[in-house]
């Protein structure tokens, strides 16, 4: 079942009716009100534009609508339930048919996992590249680490998030929300994987759907998570037996590249002769690092097992 911590839909005006104008910002043009908007940061992300030049209304939530249920995240046993839950707020009501017919325009696909060492997930996959040329491993500030296929047109884009989920929600702006629904304690230990699709083509080609409506985003089957970590993420099959002297070569390049695998590879691009099958000459490398971080136990194959 395909899950969401994020979807922004567009439906037809006729799907929304109003019951409080007054929590919206108006847009007014020759004394004609254009567009309505309310935002909310807080408890969970709420926008809802009513665009009345277009004849569509833009709703835009994260899986905290859900309350107490926000671990489930949103998926189509429970988007009912976020509607519901945008409902109480008193200013609107929805046409649930209409809405399940609306389309969804951009999503965030969204997998947690049980995981006592976040960090080292982080590290290997930043470690284990397929492919640096073609993928972009990046750590930030915060402790995140965002996977992303290096191409520069916006709707062939994937972008993968890995971040301490725990963390996150032990921050002070999520207590409130974690103590009101009673989760204190529940993302302890639990690692998130968030995929961010921002066109339509990309929710498509990613969910392997023919339309992007809301009940057919919903009704995905496919895993893009597992597929986009399989196709950038190259894991150790077999440890290669080699002397101490070539061991003890690796560990020495390893090192003068900072136990950086990307500029391992570097150095491999700027030495090798074209043409190289450069796969085949950092695998011994990665095994290398392998050694020196991480236990042969199937680490990645578990990882996937999880997401799956």
């Amino acid at each position: 079942m395909q899950t969401f911590d994020r979807l922004k839909i567009v439906a037809d005006i006729t799907a929304i009716r109003i019951t409080d104008e007054r929590v919206f910002t108006k847009s007014i043009r020759e004394d004609t009100v254009i567009s309505m908007k309310y935002y909310q940061s807080t408890p969970c992300m709420l926008m809802v534009k009513v665009d009345y030049e277009n004849g569509e209304v833009v709703v835009e939530f994260t899986g905290k609508i859900l309350g107490h249920k926000y671990p489930q995240l949103i998926s189509i046993t429970n988007i009912e339930d976020c509607f519901q839950g945008i409902e109480s707020l008193g200013f609107c009501m929805f046409d649930m048919d209409m809405i399940m017919d609306s389309t969804v325009v951009s999503c965030d696909v969204t997998k947690d996992i049980q995981s006592d060492d976040v960090r080292k997930i982080q590290a290997y996959i930043k470690s284990h590249i397929s492919n640096y040329d073609k993928y972009v491993c990046r750590a930030l500030k915060n402790g995140n680490v965002v996977l992303e296929k290096n191409v520069t047109t916006r709707r062939i884009r994937k972008r993968l998030t890995i971040y301490d989920k725990g963390k996150e929600m032990n921050k002070a702006d999520n207590i409130k929300f974690m103590k009101t629904n009673g989760l204190s304690n529940e993302y302890n230990g639990k690692c998130r994987f968030e995929m961010n699709l921002t066109t339509q083509e990309q929710i498509r080609n990613t969910l392997h759907i023919e339309d992007t409506k809301l009940k057919s985003v919903l009704s995905s089957t496919n895993n893009p998570i597992v597929d986009f970590l399989n196709e950038a993420v190259g894991q150790t099959k077999e440890t290669i037996s080699c002397s101490e002297w070539k061991s003890y070569q690796r560990y020495l390049v390893l090192k003068d590249c900072d136990f950086d695998l990307a500029k391992v590879e570097a150095k491999v691009r700027s030495l090798y002769k074209r043409g190289t099958k450069i796969a085949d000459v950092m695998k011994p490398y990665r095994d290398a690092y392998d050694s020196l971080c991480f236990v042969k136990d199937d680490f990645f194959s578990g990882l996937i097992r999880q997401l799956n």
